[in-house]
């Protein structure tokens, strides 16, 4: 089916094949990254903005 779409564009198609893949392939490394992150790196991202934003906040109240 995709294919019939794609041959439909005039000449396009192997170009609509290979982004298509791409896509794909980026897609399951990126899934399989966030699977594979351990739980600990996880619960520091979680608090990367609130750890970045208290500390500016300390900084103002010093000067």
């Amino acid at each position: 089916m995709l294919r019939d779409v794609f041959k439909s564009m005039g000449g396009y198609e192997s170009y609509g094949m290979i982004s298509m893949i791409i896509f794909v392939v980026f897609f399951v490394l990126l899934l399989l990254y966030t699977i594979s992150l351990k739980k600990k790196d996880v619960e520091n991202f979680s608090r990367m903005p609130l750890d970045d934003f208290s500390k500016e906040s300390d900084e103002v109240q010093e000067i």
